[in-house]
C-alpha cells in the first residue's frame, strides 16, 4: 500500500518552459551589460552550451550549490562570448530572474486539486527538489503551494544531490514509511527515476513531449504519466 507521495519541483509541478522567457530577458540583459553585443540568439545559443558543459562536470558529484552551477555556466557563455561579468552584475542579474519569475510562472494543470486530494486521503505528500533553499523558498511563495506538503526537502538540506541516495532517505524518513511504500514523481531519468530506483521507490516518470516516446536506455521507471492528475489513477489501481 503506497503510504507517500513525493514529488520532484521543477520540471514536474511545473514546467521549465513557462520560465524561459524571464531567463531569455535576463540573459541577453547580462550580456549586454558585460559588453557583449552579440545577437539573442547567439547569446541563448551561447548559454545553451555552456550549461551543458558546466552539467556534465557537477553531475557526477553527490552534493553541489546550484547558484554555483548557474553561475559557472553563465560566466562560461560570457567567456565564449568575448565578455565578463563583475561580481554585481551577476548578482542583479539573479534578481531580475527572480522578479520576471513572478510575472510567468504557471503550474501544471491539475497540480493543486492533486495535492489536495492526495491529502484528502491521508496520505504524505513530500517534495524532494534539487535546489538550493533561497530559491526554494522564492518559488514556492510565487507557486503559493508549500501548505499542500507535509515535508518539503531541499538538496541544500539534505546536503545531496539527486541522483545520490541520501536525499532520497531524508524524504522516506520525514515520510515515515518504507521506500516500498512510497512513490516518487520527477521528470529526468539520470536523476529522479535513476536515484528512486536505487532507493526502491516506486517510480512515476511525468512525460508531456507528442513527438517522441521517453528514452529506452539507462533507468526506467514504473510508470509513465502524462499530467499530474494521472497520479490519482496509478494509486487507484
Amino acid at each position: 500500500m503506497i503510504k507517500a507521495v513525493l514529488f520532484d519541483f521543477g520540471g514536474t509541478l511545473y514546467d521549465y518552459s513557462c520560465l524561459a522567457a524571464a531567463e531569455a530577458e535576463s540573459l541577453v540583459e547580462l550580456a549586454r551589460q558585460s559588453g557583449a553585443q552579440d545577437d539573442p540568439h547567439d547569446i541563448l545559443l551561447a548559454q545553451r552550451d555552456a550549461m551543458r558543459r558546466v552539467f556534465r562536470e557537477y553531475l557526477p558529484k553527490p552534493y553541489y550549490l546550484h547558484r554555483d552551477l548557474f553561475r559557472d555556466a553563465v560566466i562560461a557563455m560570457l567567456e565564449e562570448l568575448g565578455a565578463e561579468a563583475r561580481a554585481d552584475q551577476l548578482e542583479a542579474y539573479r534578481h531580475a530572474q527572480w522578479r520576471r519569475h513572478r510575472r510567468d510562472f504557471v503550474l501544471r494543470d491539475g497540480v493543486v486539486n492533486t495535492l489536495n486530494e492526495l491529502r484528502r486521503r491521508k496520505l504524505h505528500v513530500g517534495m524532494v527538489s534539487n535546489i538550493d533553499d533561497d530559491q526554494l523558498e522564492h518559488l514556492l511563495e510565487v507557486a503559493g503551494i508549500a501548505k499542500l506538503f507535509d515535508s518539503i526537502i531541499s538538496s541544500e538540506q539534505a546536503q545531496s544531490c539527486k541522483p545520490h541516495p541520501r536525499i532520497y532517505e531524508l524524504g522516506l524518513q520525514r515520510a515515515g514509511c518504507a521506500a516500498s511504500e512510497a512513490l516518487f514523481i520527477g521528470d529526468t531519468l539520470r536523476q529522479d527515476i535513476a536515484g528512486a530506483n536505487r532507493v526502491g521507490l516506486r517510480s512515476a516518470l511525468i512525460w508531456h513531449r507528442e513527438d517522441r516516446r521517453p528514452p529506452s536506455e539507462g533507468s526506467q521507471p514504473t510508470h509513465v504519466i502524462r499530467s499530474i492528475p494521472e497520479i490519482l489513477n496509478l494509486l487507484d489501481e
